[in-house]
């Protein structure tokens, strides 16, 4: 055998490898849970009050995003169980320009070095954030005094007078684009901590789900467990759909039925396929390639069904690629942080 038909022979048995051995065809999907509270609150708490206090007369900032997610929110101190605040106490910033060395071009091959400049705005939102249980008279959270700072740093400007021109010109309004940024900034951190601790948000896992690719082998129940989570996560996100959903969702029993209905159909048929798993060997439906997508795919099922233990055991099966063993790993810690919330409930 030739050289050259060597490299033809290897690159035609590497063709073929590709075209019959089966290959997962994943897809992310947006898997919606109830996060529960790491600190719930008194069962007596219903209603809250929330609000944000602008001390600094430099920049404006709505009041808005501050929302608690499974409780009713209320514009009245009077009528309301919890409240919420985020105070904005004072704003800075320190802006100055300074010299920045370049080369400067003379012709193709000759540069020499010229002095232009910079100038750079500093800007910092000092805030504090408290939660007050007005039912129980319980302070829940005080943190006083937090800073956030961001400093803008303007591109090279060719003339240093020009540079100290555009400083001066323009150090205002960056400086409130940033007061805005930080106190934006820090307002989606306290509603971050707020709902971990004492809401009850829906938030979303990203899972890889597997359907199968090739005309070799049949993959259309895969094709079916795939669109049965869509539909799924579908329901669920309607079920929580609008600016105050109930706690628990607002799901019909229509919804409800055909939730589990989807459900037992897709744990039925990955627990399925996994049983047609063969090992080490390429030209087979299920194959070392999909197998550690498939048993992430049911636990992901088992998840959405309540079913935690389940879902933990089940990811234990994934032990082949490096890429889904740390996939099943960080699911993993998730499923164990639900399930903790869940007990202290």
């Amino acid at each position: 055998m030739t050289k050259s038909n060597f490299y033809f022979f290897l690159t035609l048995i590497l063709s073929l490898n590709f075209i019959y051995s089966q290959r997962p065809n994943t897809k992310k999907v947006a898997i919606p849970y109830l996060q529960f509270p790491s600190n719930p609150l008194n069962k007596n708490i219903e209603k809250y009050i929330s609000k944000v206090v602008n001390y600094s007369t430099i920049f404006q900032i709505p009041n808005t995003g501050l929302n608690l997610k499974g409780y009713e929110r209320v514009t009245s101190i009077g009528e309301s169980d919890l409240e919420i605040k985020f105070v904005i106490n004072n704003a800075s910033f320190t802006s100055k320009p300074f010299k920045a060395k370049y080369k400067k071009k003379v012709n193709d091959s000759t540069y020499v070095e010229a002095i232009g400049g910079r100038f750079t705005v500093e800007a910092t939102v000092n805030f504090s954030e408290y939660v007050r249980d007005l039912k129980n008279n319980k302070l829940l959270i005080s943190n006083e005094g937090i800073n956030i700072s961001n400093q803008f740093t303007s591109d090279l400007i060719k003339d240093y007078g020009s540079a100290v021109k555009q400083h001066n010109n323009n150090r205002e309004s960056i400086a409130i684009r940033i007061f805005n940024e930080n106190a934006i900034e820090g307002l989606r951190r306290f509603k971050s901590d707020l709902n971990s601790k004492f809401g009850f948000p829906l938030n979303f896992y990203y899972i890889a789900f597997a359907r199968g690719r090739g005309k070799k082998f049949d993959y259309s129940d895969l094709e079916r467990s795939f669109e049965n989570i869509e539909r799924i996560t579908e329901i669920i996100k309607n079920a929580f759909a609008g600016p105050n959903p109930p706690r628990y969702g607002n799901y019909n029993e229509g919804m409800k039925n055909e939730l589990f209905s989807k459900l037992e159909d897709t744990i039925k048929i990955l627990n399925n396929s996994i049983k047609e798993y063969v090992p080490k060997k390429k030209k087979t439906k299920i194959s070392d390639k999909i197998i550690d997508h498939l048993y992430i795919n049911l636990a992901t099922a088992y998840f959405l069904n309540g079913e935690l233990n389940k879902a933990s055991e089940t990811l234990k099966g994934v032990k082949i690629n490096k890429g889904e063993i740390k996939a099943a790993s960080q699911f993993n810690t998730k499923i164990e942080d639900v399930a903790k919330r869940l007990k202290l409930q």
